[in-house]
């Protein structure tokens, strides 16, 4: 996982005065809420980011992350594995507490250190989560129509021969 301990607010700020970047590969089984998305399917999957840093407007510390790779889900209309791809290029100001957030021009893009540091490897992850779907589907997915036999014992279907009754009383 990339930066395990904290990165202060005064070292995002030296690194924003001389443009530092860093790059990484950041593993997706090394993230608990990204691999439990993927534990079905497999989370060996590693995503390669790059956060660069600069002086904003307002003095503040931006921190561009750019991120590109794929993560194994599952379809949640057919069940089946689906590969979708991650790509991300954003922008996040950071700020020291609540209080400096009055201070920036676009308070919707920003993040806060706080006292205990910023982690780059959770905003990489929360960035993920978001730009991801509700229910992630296959762009042509075919739906398996007859029951599984690996579906839950038990599992109740109470509309499952409905199309069968519908197709009898038509003719």
């Amino acid at each position: 996982m990339v930066h395990l301990s904290a990165v202060a607010m005064r070292k995002l700020r030296e690194w924003a005065a001389r443009r530092h970047a860093i790059e990484a590969s950041f593993k997706v089984g090394a993230s608990a809420r990204l691999a439990e998305l993927c534990a079905d399917v497999g989370a060996k999957e590693a995503i390669d980011a790059c956060w660069s840093f600069r002086q904003g407007l307002e003095g503040f510390p931006v921190i561009r992350l750019r991120a590109r790779g794929a993560l194994q889900l599952q379809c949640q209309r057919c069940l089946s594995p689906l590969v979708w791809p991650i790509e991300l290029d954003s922008q996040l100001t950071a700020v020291g507490s609540e209080n400096e957030i009055r201070e920036v021009a676009s308070p919707y893009d920003t993040v806060i250190a706080g006292p205990d540091g910023l982690m780059l490897g959770t905003i990489l992850e929360d960035e993920i989560l978001i730009s991801l779907p509700m229910a992630p589907v296959h762009s042509q997915c075919e739906v398996v129509r007859e029951s599984r036999p690996e579906a839950a014992p038990g599992l109740s279907r109470p509309l499952a021969g409905l199309g069968a009754l519908m197709r009898q009383s038509r003719d």
